[in-house]
């Protein structure tokens, strides 16, 4: 081969060879030698090939090396370098542990916390001051006011607090307040983490909310802070009771706290609670005396031996148990201690008259809400009431304008509520608290009677059985162990839905009840708002007759409920509280539940317009001008009580009557007075009804309830009445007291009456219907289930009886109070002593203050 030739095969493979270098060398950044290899060409390409796949595999390598890790000179792996300061994500990981945090991550985190923490607490504790107390902040008047918010209803500020030195307190209280409160009062420094953390796990656990307060902490909140129920606020608290201890004798600290507690029955610090409880002065306390005081510090009212006698014992001796684990006290002088009498609570004079009962249903509502009385007492709260002054004005009138014979023991509970809201706008419980601290119109209990009957309306409305539904009102009536009577033992034929709505005509009312059955009617009161637990609440036959014995108040929310087209919303009487410095305390929210379907509720309101039009209170008339009324009277078994719960669309108004023994362990007949000789639902109970509403709704507008509407469950028909129903028949009467009144021509219309032409020694159709719903039982009759005790004697379905000729019509010239309200009514009579019904029932004594209900039967409607 020539030189030239050769030259140029070098210079070829050469360029070859210099490129595959120049590629490795900026892989190796190592120059690559000349060479004069005499490789050939072949062999030259495969190797220039394997440079640069080299060559691409390197520069791949250098790229990823970066991120995750290279090949050392031996192969070994090498520790790929972080890409930023927290190596995160983790450099040299594959997903996804490349997105855990590494350890040195996780302590450096640990570090900075526990670092940002401690320098807080140090900030916290160098700005936290402990202030000058004052009596100002110990004891701030907090305002009770009408729902204007200008108008004060009365204060919460009985302060009774006397101080003592630290030596005049006994030292046998001391003991037992650090036994129950702080075993380790004399040691800790203030707070006790042990105490902290066990209320911490407890907390998170789920278990009643604990604070871990010492006894310093305690003293410092009710001394300066207030009650916190926060962990900042606890952490504040912490920090001022490690300063105290610092700066106070434990002693002294003890015995501040001891001079500021609240023990109930409006006494602060230990003398005024000795006196309050036990008559004495606080050194004069023996040991069993001493422990029930400090057992009654976590809940003053609740654990009072006067409100829970039970509790108070179980607390007393947990208290001692504890005297005796810490060596204060030996087991021989804990056996031989017995639960210390207390003397009677005396009421605070700034509850006397009717207000007292409203300033005591706030503190009540209050305390349900999380205040506690302490905090009421002292808080200097501004709290406004739901209610209204004039509506409040009307109430106490209406039972000042009662007849002046009224007996003495004769009661009445009213309230009246906003259907819209719930709030409460008035409410009577008596005439003076301090004198009866018992509140008739929440506490006091009685039988419902047939206001209870509109229960069995809306479930049966419910079931698809509509208005024009007929049932069978003729008296008497068997049914399977059971025997109902109309009052008077009226006849009526077989009657729509409607017409014994209007005049509660209890055999029609006991047959429907057990076509729907009678847990229907349970369970719609308890839909409606009526509580699960109420005294004779079942679901026995008879609850349609009201065996049931509710408060007024609880009757009062439950019609509310229909009044507001079935929605239920929870009475209440606190609008909001505000704090001293014009911030929130607390702002009454509503919870809506839609009970029954709105068409129901309009159907069953267009049902209860029948009472207050041509029925048992149809006095009301008059009293309203007119203005459309929905309600239902109730007459209890031998008038032990008597109601009238009733609405317009604007507002709702319970009343309830009774009347307790002198001893007030049982119910006795309402003792009649102003001219009445029945005391029926028909009678004072809508009178008062319609005082208060009348004059409340003065310059409202006059609105009207909705129409009838059609329900889509509507599948249950009942055949309409024959064309010729048999006549009316009626008990006997004596002749009257006083010579009756031509009855007007309003009161002698009746729907769904018979219509067979009189005989001549019969009363006119007209003057059956009126004597049917106006005559009176005789006074040596008594009630009137004391008139179908036998009813076999009476005449039978096939001839009816005659109606006295002479039978009053009225007690009233006005009409207001007719006797003939009470057959209306249905009054007085529900087969209750009839010898196959539940006679036991009858007996009820629910009605008493301080009785306990049972469940009896009603005779009214």
């Amino acid at each position: 081969m020539s030189d030239s030739r050769r030259d140029g095969a070098r210079r070829a493979a050469g360029v070859r060879r210099t490129s595959s270098a120049k590629s490795a060398g900026r892989s190796s950044r190592t120059p690559a030698p000349k060479s004069a290899s005499r490789t050939p060409k072949k062999s030259g390409a495969a190797t220039a090939g394997a440079s640069a796949s080299a060559s691409k595999g390197a520069n791949r390598t250098s790229v990823n090396s970066r991120h995750a890790g290279s090949t050392g000179k031996r192969g070994g792996a090498q520790k790929v370098a972080a890409t930023n300061f927290l190596n995160y994500p983790r450099a040299g990981r594959k997903n996804p542990w490349r997105w855990i945090p590494s350890l040195r991550m996780i302590v450096g985190a640990m570090a900075l916390m526990v670092l940002a923490g401690l320098g807080f607490a140090v900030w916290l504790y160098n700005d936290t001051a402990v202030p000058e107390p004052s009596d100002f902040a110990l004891a701030q008047t907090s305002r009770v006011y009408y729902a204007d918010g200008e108008t004060e209803m009365g204060t919460f500020s009985e302060i009774n607090r006397t101080e003592l030195q630290s030596d005049e307190i006994p030292q046998n209280v001391k003991d037992a307040v650090v036994a129950s409160e702080d075993s380790t009062f004399y040691e800790n420094r203030g707070v006790s983490p042990r105490g902290i953390v066990r209320a911490l796990v407890n907390n998170l656990q789920g278990g009643a909310r604990q604070g871990g307060s010492t006894i310093t902490m305690q003293y410092v909140e009710r001394y300066y802070t207030g009650t916190e129920t926060s962990y900042v606020g606890k952490a504040k608290e912490a920090i001022m009771a490690l300063k105290i201890d610092q700066e106070l004798e434990k002693d002294e600290i003890l015995s501040r706290y001891l001079n500021t507690i609240y023990f109930g029955r409006g006494a602060y610090g230990v003398q005024e609670a000795s006196q309050a409880y036990f008559g004495k002065d606080a050194a004069d306390m023996d040991d069993a005396e001493a422990a029930l005081l400090v057992a009654v510090i976590p809940g003053p009212s609740s654990f009072d031996p006067a409100n829970n006698e039970e509790k108070a014992v179980e607390l007393w001796g947990r208290v001692i148990s504890r005297e005796v684990n810490v060596g204060e006290m030996s087991p021989e002088d804990a056996d031989a201690l017995e639960f210390p009498e207390t003397i009677e609570p005396k009421s605070e004079n700034s509850l006397g008259g009717t207000k007292g009962y409203l300033l005591d249903q706030v503190r009540n509502e209050l305390v349900d809400e999380g205040f506690t009385e302490d905090e009421i007492n002292t808080g200097g709260f501004t709290i406004i009431s739901t209610i209204d002054t004039g509506i409040q004005d009307n109430t106490i009138e209406a039972i000042k304008n009662l007849p002046e014979d009224r007996p003495e023991n004769n009661h009445v509970g009213t309230v009246t509520i906003d259907p819209s809201s719930g709030a409460i706008r008035a409410l009577y419980g008596g005439e003076d608290f301090v004198a009866q601290p018992r509140n008739d119109a929440t506490q006091s209990r009685m039988q419902a009677g047939s206001i209870f009957k509109t229960f069995t309306l809306i479930a049966a409305l419910e079931d698809g059985y509509p208005l024009d539904s007929y049932w069978d009102g003729n008296s008497p009536k068997s049914f399977p162990g059971w025997t109902v009577n109309n009052f008077n033992n009226t006849d009526y034929g077989r009657v729509s839905l409607r017409k014994a709505t209007e005049s509660s005509i209890n055999t029609a009312y006991s047959e429907l009840n057990l076509e729907i059955g009678p847990e229907r009617t349970r369970d719609t009161a308890v839909t409606l708002g009526l509580p699960e637990k109420t005294p004779g609440l079942s679901a026995d036959a008879s609850n349609v007759l009201g065996s049931a014995s509710p408060t007024v108040a609880e009757m009062g929310e439950v019609y509310a409920t229909i009044a507001a087209d079935g929605v239920h919303r929870d009475s209440f009487i606190v609008e909001s509280v505000t704090r001293p410095d014009g911030s929130s305390r607390y702002e009454h929210k509503s919870e809506e539940k839609q009970a029954m379907d709105e068409n129901v509720a309009i159907n069953a309101t267009v049902a209860l317009q029948g009472p207050p039009t041509t029925g048992s209170a149809r006095s009301l008339q008059n009293a309203m001008g007119g203005r459309p009324v929905a309600g239902k009277t109730g007459t209890s078994e031998k008038f032990r009580s008597a109601w009238f719960v009733g609405f317009t669309p604007q507002l709702v108004t319970a009343v309830g009557m009774f009347q307790p023994s002198e001893d007030g362990t049982t119910e006795e007949s309402l003792t009649p007075f102003g001219g009445v000789t029945s005391m029926t639902g028909g009678s004072y109970p809508t009178t008062i009804w319609g005082d208060i509403m009348s004059k409340s709704l003065e310059g409202q507008e006059m609105l009207q309830f909705p129409g009838e509407v059609p329900l889509d469950n509507e599948t249950r028909e009942r055949s309409a009445p024959s064309p010729e129903p048999p006549a009316p028949k009626t008990t006997q009467a004596p002749a009257p007291e006083e010579p009756s009144e031509e009855p007007s021509e309003e009161e002698t219309t009746e729907e769904e009456e018979p219509s067979e032409e009189p005989s001549e020694e019969e009363t006119t159709e007209e003057e059956e219907e009126t004597t049917t719903e106006e005559e009176e039982p005789a006074e040596d009759e008594g009630s009137s289930d004391e008139k179908e005790e036998e009813p076999s004697k009476k005449p039978s379905d096939d001839k009816p009886s005659k109606s006295p000729p002479n039978s009053p019509t009225t007690d009233d010239p006005e009409g207001g109070n007719s006797e003939g309200d009470n057959s209306g009514d249905g009054d007085g009579d529900s087969g209750g002593d009839d010898e196959n019904a539940d006679t036991e029932d009858g007996d009820n004594e629910a009605l008493a203050p301080n009785a306990p209900a049972a469940p009896g039967r009603e005779d009214d409607a």
